[in-house]
């Protein structure tokens, strides 16, 4: 199966420090800062005009001279090129603030750059000075050239056993300049389609807060059980290859979350859905010479879900979509109760964290954990799959499955009888390798990676129970996984080409040898 794969990084953005009063004096800062003369003659102010090649601008590596101790009150912010983006999305996301001091050196500067770029909006983001209308007060010029904002966020296509698929996700990143997204997503296989819209404001007005919206819609088919299955449905029909389960859900999201630091952000969302089920009346599997129910986890007819959901994000990467160094922390809850309305009461707990490492030769390394754990009654789809951990089994796509392919089980453990779980952890490591980088033009980086991984999928009962036909180790349901391939950072997202997708191409009777 050939998926090509885009990932855009979360919106970054800055709290802004307490500020100084703008009508001080620069008497009555440091007195450094009284030394300082607001001429065309000073290293840092590039006078009137447009910046000189010359310029030196502050944030960059380069030396500033005496401007390392020199402190300037900043007057205003100037942004220059922005085209289509307005002005306020590029100086809400400055770390410095209006009428406070700052040196060249200042590594809120830095920041406050990283954050510019980590919006996706701009190609580049450089920064100068020039004076202002007082002498130690200065005018901050933001330049930015614009990056192409229509971006592909789900192309997906493929080929199984049960049926072809292919879908298409389309997000603007700047919807009529004000920073908002705006993004809409379908797929569609033989019995199964689903369409996703959202839209995000990242300050919604005005204010530091967020505004979610979102949609969802999904008529679903999904394939339970691998082998010495036999389901029996409500015609009277028999299936003996897996158990479908047939069902339509809709609902929608409503959440907001505030930005904590210039590397944190908190969101609460709440989610409503409404399912109608069409289940087998009797489903069950053979193993190690014992009967087993196929676990169907839905409820037959109409049902609701009703989620509360609350996550943390810590990010502190160096680039939003081929990252070098940093670090990604999200911690995600989500309730579901009786209380909310709810027909699934359970609780789902997650936890993903990955760092990057720079090596002294240009290449990084990222070492990435996952954990995941649900306690009650969550519906299926809500549970943790198979292809969510392995690269060598194709994934859902918008929630959808269009197959039953187990794992390849290369360590000959019970993980062959995993698919749809409350317990999953992963460990791994990537070894990446830049082959491009640029600020221009259609390719804006290109990389070759390596990853290697180990994770476990079971149940609560699979681990306190050991399984029928499984002894020893083998019975700990863990495995492999690996890949190798090319990440491709375009003007219109980032793809993935790898490895893993000509495995899941296999016929599903060659995966099972």
């Amino acid at each position: 199966m050939l998926f090509l794969l885009f990932w855009a990084g979360g919106q970054a953005r800055g709290a802004v420090p307490a500020q100084i009063d703008p009508d001080a004096q620069p008497s009555e800062v440091e007195a450094d800062a009284s030394e300082v003369e607001a001429d065309a003659g000073d290293p840092d102010y590039e006078g009137e005009g447009e910046p000189a090649d010359e310029d030196r601008e502050a944030g960059d590596d380069q030396p500033v001279g005496e401007a390392h101790v020199v402190r300037y009150y900043l007057e205003e912010f100037e942004v220059l090129g922005n085209e289509t983006t307005r002005r306020d999305v590029a100086t809400r996301l400055m770390l410095v603030a209006r009428g406070e001091t700052f040196r060249a050196d200042d590594p809120r500067i830095e920041r406050s750059k990283a954050a510019l770029l980590a919006t996706g909006l701009f190609e580049d983001v450089r920064f100068s000075l020039r004076r202002g209308s007082r002498r130690g007060w200065v005018v901050f010029r933001i330049h930015v050239r614009e990056r192409w904002t229509l971006l592909v966020d789900n192309l997906s296509f493929g080929y199984t056993h049960i049926t072809p698929y292919g879908g298409l996700g389309l997000t603007e990143m700047n919807l009529l300049g004000t920073g908002s997204i705006l993004g809409g997503a379908f797929v569609a296989g033989d019995q199964q389609h689903g369409y996703r819209l959202r839209f995000v404001d990242p300050h919604f007005l005005d204010t530091p807060y967020s505004l979610r919206v979102g949609a969802l819609f999904n008529y679903a088919q999904d394939y339970l059980g691998f082998t010495n299955v036999t389901a029996v449905r409500p015609d009277g029909t028999v299936q003996t290859d897996h158990a479908t389960v047939d069902y339509w859900r809709a609902g929608g999201t409503l959440g907001t979350g505030r930005v904590m630091s210039d590397t944190m952000r908190v969101d609460v969302a709440y989610r409503f859905e409404w399912i109608q089920a069409d289940l087998p009346l009797s489903a069950s599997y053979r193993r190690g010479g014992l009967t087993h129910p196929v676990p169907l986890d839905l409820a037959q007819g109409a049902s609701t879900l009703s989620v509360v959901s609350v996550s943390y994000l810590y990010d502190s990467r160096d680039d939003p979509f081929l990252p070098s160094s940093g670090t990604r922390l999200r911690l995600t809850i989500d309730l579901s109760s009786d209380v909310f309305g709810s027909d699934y009461p359970y609780a789902k707990f997650a936890v993903d964290h990955a760092t990057h490492f720079r090596l002294p030769w240009g290449h990084s390394v990222k070492v990435e954990v996952f954990g995941g754990l649900i306690l009650g009654q969550a519906p299926l789809f809500e549970q943790f799959f198979i292809g969510d951990l392995s690269d060598l089994v194709p994934a859902r796509v918008l929630d959808l499955n269009f197959h039953n392919y187990p794992s390849h089980a290369i360590l000959g453990t019970a993980i062959a009888e995993m698919q749809y779980e409350d317990i999953a952890t992963r460990v791994g490591a990537e070894y990446s390798l830049p082959l491009h980088r640029s600020r221009h033009g259609f390719l804006y980086g290109l990389d070759v990676f390596a990853s290697f991984g180990l994770y476990l999928l079971a149940s609560s009962e699979d681990l306190a129970v050991q399984m029928a036909g499984y002894d020893g180790a083998a019975a700990f349901p863990v495995d492999l996984t690996f890949d190798l391939g090319l990440r491709f950072d375009t003007i219109i997202g980032l793809f993935r080409l790898s490895f893993s997708n000509i495995i899941g191409m296999i016929p599903p009777g060659l995966k099972r040898e």
